[in-house]
């Protein structure tokens, strides 16, 4: 990673997904509409999603009306993960001392919707990577803050991933790519928390 820090806005999100809110948004405020173009379009690259992940999963079956109605979790867990990742970001920039019971609520967090969108994205399961463990009671600031930024780079890393920005155009690096991210995100949260949890009690 870079020695700059850069904030991932919420508006990465793709852009298919900013469109549904605003088409439901707009018809909050009017009379009952049947779903229009932009929940069609949804729908279409999420059969086009599935399609080629069981393709890629060598036939697995892969549900596309189960992936519609888990739309608005992924939705929700997507944002939250930048949300997370964003106030993290300030955490390390701060000069200030890491607020330890605040990392442990917001590594938790990030472990759990990380878990759930690697469930309900149908990511397949990649080999454990875990690191050697570390004694929480040899950590400190410094190395707690350097495995912050070892979180950043995968966050950015997964929500930048090509899967976002075209359901349609996958193969199997992209999916492999994305499932890593996630696998590594939920182990490296996971460590900061017990960290954060240890060097909360001195």
């Amino acid at each position: 990673m870079s020695n700059r820090l850069t904030f991932f806005p919420v508006a990465i999100l793709l852009p298919l997904f900013l469109s549904i809110e605003v088409s439901n948004g707009q018809q909050d405020r009017s009379s009952p509409a049947m779903p229009g173009a932009a929940i069609r379009e949804r729908n279409r690259q999420m059969d086009e999603y599935d399609r080629e992940l069981e393709r890629l999963r060598n036939g697995a079956k892969v549900s596309s009306e189960g992936r519609r109605n888990l739309f608005p979790q992924i939705n929700e867990d997507f944002q939250r993960l930048q949300i997370i990742h964003n106030e993290m970001v300030r955490m390390i920039k701060s000069e200030n001392s890491l607020n330890y019971g605040r990392l442990v609520e917001l590594t938790a967090e990030m472990k759990k919707r990380s878990n759930r969108l690697r469930t309900n994205l149908a990511l397949p399961a990649t080999a454990d990577n875990e690191e050697p463990g570390t004694d929480p009671l040899s950590i400190n600031d410094t190395q707690l803050k350097a495995s912050l930024v070892k979180l950043h780079d995968l966050v950015v890393s997964f929500v930048g991933s090509p899967i976002f920005k075209n359901l349609a155009l996958l193969d199997a690096n992209v999916v492999t790519r994305a499932s890593s991210d996630l696998r590594d995100i939920i182990q490296v949260s996971e460590k900061i928390r017990k960290a954060a949890e240890t060097l909360s009690r001195f």
